[in-house]
C-alpha cells in the first residue's frame, strides 16, 4: 500500500504476522547460539529491537481513539527502532555497541537515582545503588565494552541517509511529544484532527513494515551464506 511516496510492505496484520515469524525465528536462533556456545551480537540485537516493534505496532494500532500524543510518541519511536536497525544491518559490528549501550545507560540510570538521594536518604539504599554500578563496570571491563552515549537519532538519520526523512517528519513528531505552544494554546480540534491522527498511523506502519523488509533481507542473505 501506498500513501504518498512511502510504502508499506503488506497489510498491517500481514506485517503483524512477519514480525511474529521473525522474532520466532530468532528466537530459534539464540536457542541454538546457546547450545553452541557462539554468541551473535548482530542477531541478539534484532531480536529486541523486533520484539519492540511489535510491541509499538500493536500499541500504535490500539492506540487509534487515544490521544493524538500516544500516536506521535509511538510512531516516533517506530522510526528510531528503524533507524537503529538500518545502522546496525550497514556495519553489523555496531551490534556490540548496540548492546554495550544497555550497561552505559543502566549507569546513568543509577547515577540518576543518586542524584535524588537525599542526607536523609539511609546509607544501605545508596550503598546498594553504589555496589551496582560497580559491578557493571567491573563486567563492562571484562567484555571489553566502551563507556558510550546512546546513539541521538539526527546521528542515526543522517548516517542512515534518512536525513530528509528526519527533517521532515521530526518537525512534526518534536510538536507532540514536548508540552509545546502548539499543543498548549491550540484547541484539541486543531493539534488533534484526524488528518495529523492518520499521518501518525500511516508513518507508524510504515516505519515497522520497512523494519520486517530489512530484518528478513538479512535473515535470506544469512541463510544463503
Amino acid at each position: 500500500m501506498k500513501f504518498g511516496e512511502k510504502v508499506i510492505y503488506g497489510s498491517t496484520e500481514d506485517v503483524k504476522t512477519h514480525l511474529h515469524e521473525m522474532v520466532s525465528q530468532l528466537n530459534d536462533n539464540l536457542s541454538e547460539m546457546q547450545i553452541s556456545g557462539e554468541f551473535d551480537y548482530v542477531k541478539i540485537s534484532l531480536r529486541g529491537l523486533t520484539i519492540y516493534t511489535d510491541t509499538l505496532l500493536g500499541r500504535l494500532i490500539s492506540y487509534k481513539e487515544s490521544p493524538i500524543e500516544f500516536c506521535a510518541l509511538t510512531a516516533r519511536s517506530l522510526f528510531e527502532c528503524y533507524l537503529v536497525i538500518a545502522f546496525i544491518l550497514s556495519d553489523p559490528p555496531r551490534a556490540k555497541e548496540f548492546l554495550g549501550l544497555k550497561a552505559s545507560e543502566e549507569l546513568e540510570i543509577n547515577e540518576g537515582f543518586l542524584y535524588l538521594t537525599k542526607p536523609s536518604t539511609p546509607e544501605e539504599i545508596k550503598k546498594t545503588i553504589h555496589h551496582r554500578m560497580d559491578y557493571i563496570k567491573q563486567v563492562m571491563e571484562k567484555d571489553e565494552i566502551a563507556l558510550k552515549r546512546h546513539w541521538p537519532v539526527k546521528y542515526l538519520a543522517e548516517q542512515t541517509n534518512n536525513k530528509l526523512e528526519y527533517q521532515a517528519f521530526f518537525k512534526l513528531y518534536s510538536k507532540y511529544i514536548h508540552p509545546s505552544s502548539w499543543i498548549v494554546n491550540s484547541s484539541i480540534n486543531e493539534y488533534g484532527n484526524p488528518v495529523f491522527r492518520n499521518i501518525f498511523l500511516l508513518q507508524g506502519q510504515h516505519y515497522a513494515s520497512c523494519i520486517t523488509k530489512l530484518v528478513s533481507n538479512y535473515q535470506r542473505e544469512q541463510a544463503i551464506a
